[in-house]
């Protein structure tokens, strides 16, 4: 929107989402504007303000291309302001902006159903940055000391560091510790049988 700023990536396509290269629509990936003019997906920026510092007294989501800052209303990522220019350029069908909302770091949206409060009437998805629940406890034994040897995870070099330690053994150090004991090369003494 407006004139491109030199500073600022130029985004491939005027349909689509900068960050993710999605094509807006109505729902998930409604065109929403930043104070900054940049439009990106909701579901970009829903991801981006999930991922803000909690202690902030009010979040405060700098733009992924300017780095100009814009006020993430208690609503959450769905109430800022939707590009309605860009929504105008959908097919007629997606051009009506449908009702969205959070609920902790899962962005909502109702489906078109006659009962209101079927939860199966809803769909979602989870913006938040996927962890884990709880970590996971290593296996005991053997697997277990393996799993946790980081060096053990890359078991050709091991096989191969142990290769040539061999070869370095048998060829080269076994001949200079016989000679330095006998003498000479000849580490086996022949014992001649005398008839």
């Amino acid at each position: 929107p407006g004139s491109p700023n030199p500073t600022s990536p130029k985004p491939t396509s005027p349909v689509e989402c900068s960050i993710c290269f999605n094509t807006y629509d109505n729902t998930f990936k409604t065109p929403k504007l930043l104070q900054c003019s940049h439009v990106f997906c909701l579901e970009c920026v829903a991801r981006l303000s999930t991922g803000l510092p909690p202690n902030q007294s009010e979040d405060q989501l700098p733009c992924p291309f300017c780095r100009q800052l814009t006020s993430i209303p208690l609503e959450g990522a769905p109430a800022l302001e939707t590009s309605k220019e860009l929504l105008a350029t959908l097919p007629p069908e997606l051009q009506q902006e449908k009702v969205l909302w959070m609920e902790g770091t899962k962005l909502c949206c109702r489906q078109s159903s006659d009962d209101p409060e079927n939860p199966d009437s809803c769909i979602s998805i989870d913006v938040a940055m996927s962890k884990p629940e709880s970590p996971e406890a290593p296996p005991t034994g053997l697997a277990g000391r393996l799993s946790r040897c980081d060096m053990c995870d890359d078991w050709k070099r091991i096989l191969l560091l142990s290769a040539l330690i061999i070869i370095l053994f048998c060829i080269i150090l076994w001949p200079v510790q016989c000679a330095l004991k006998t003498g000479n090369l000849r580490c086996f003494t022949r014992t001649v049988a005398m008839s």
